[in-house]
């Protein structure tokens, strides 16, 4: 990267540091239906075994510097697998923070798709191609969901959300398998699906359920999370405590302190002066949906985290 290229995104991240992109029920997702000449070349029919899948969903596309960040964090702590960054909106080279520090990742590829295009010939090309994601109240999120299951039905793989760090290889992990958000709850933002029976039989079952509650018109109406829904229909139990691989037909739910040590009801622990006070964390999530304006502060977990894990972006977005 340039000396002239650093500074503007260092001006473009500092400005704009703790402000992230629009999510809810006012954020606006028809950019994902314009066919547009991306400098990113078009996902591959094909990929790796051992490939990891962030979607960049928000109009317009770009990344912020807690999104390079936990990408950065993937490539580093994954170096034999495919990190996939994959842009579902309009999307230039020149315009998107991190690309060149990122690309200094061997194994980081930058993809683009249309979402007609990727859903065409699936179960789910009917609900795309009816317009229901654009004029739905949470369409961000219903669009990253919906891409989500797509990628993982079509290669298999493990999804990320982009509001995490990375500490510890994944690949240890079983083939297919969710985390507890808390108590009550099996979150779909950290989610491993293979292309074996097990998961094949997930993704069948996690489309059939998004496309029922589409008719239903659920989904559009509140934040709802697919694998939940899944499970209880998987699974012996409806009890999240009790999901598990030898409940859920092979499918393994681990427990909430391997990827959300932290609570979303005490995210904001993450950004003030203290300590990271669970070491044996695969993951760190961030719980971006509350904390987006958080300022950071230099002593706070967050910021020893990123220090660690992705020292390239906190050495240019990070530090004063």
């Amino acid at each position: 990267m340039s000396i002239v290229s650093t500074l503007f995104v260092m001006t473009v991240i500092h400005m704009n540091f703790g402000q992230e992109f629009s999510w809810g029920p006012t954020a606006n997702v028809s950019c994902h239906y314009v066919h547009s000449n991306s400098t990113f070349p078009l996902l591959q029919s094909t990929l790796p075994q051992r490939s990891i899948f962030f979607h960049q969903t928000s109009c317009p596309a770009n990344l912020t510097s807690r999104q390079v960040c936990s990408i950065e964090s993937a490539a580093r702590t994954h170096p034999a697998w495919q990190i996939n960054v994959i842009f579902s909106g309009p999307v230039h080279l020149e315009t998107v923070n991190g690309v060149e520090l990122l690309r200094r990742f061997s194994n980081i590829k930058f993809w683009m798709i249309n979402i007609k295009e990727f859903s065409k010939n699936t179960p789910l090309e009917g609900l795309v191609n009816s317009g229901i994601l654009s004029k739905c109240q949470w369409g961000m999120e219903r669009t990253r969901d919906v891409l989500k299951y797509l990628s993982l039905y079509k290669f298999g793989g493990i999804f990320l959300d982009l509001d995490i760090v990375i500490a510890r290889s994944l690949g240890s992990l079983a083939r297919n398998w969710a985390a507890r958000e808390n108590a009550n709850k099996v979150g779909d933002g950290i989610l491993a699906i293979s292309k074996n029976s097990i998961g094949h039989n997930m993704t069948n079952v996690a489309i059939r359920y998004i496309v029922s509650i589409y008719k239903n018109n659920h989904w559009c109406k509140e934040s709802q999370d697919v694998v939940m829904g899944v499970l209880q229909k998987l699974c012996s139990t409806n009890d999240a405590n009790y999901m598990s691989s030898a409940t859920c037909n092979g499918f393994e739910v681990y427990g909430s302190q391997f990827f959300y040590p932290i609570g979303k009801q005490s995210a904001r622990e993450y950004f003030v002066p203290g300590e990271v006070q669970d070491h044996s964390a695969y993951i760190y999530h961030l719980w971006g949906d509350v904390t987006n304006g958080y300022k950071i502060s230099k002593s706070s977990p967050y910021s020893k985290l990123a220090r660690r894990f992705c020292p390239n972006a906190y050495g240019l977005y990070f530090e004063d």
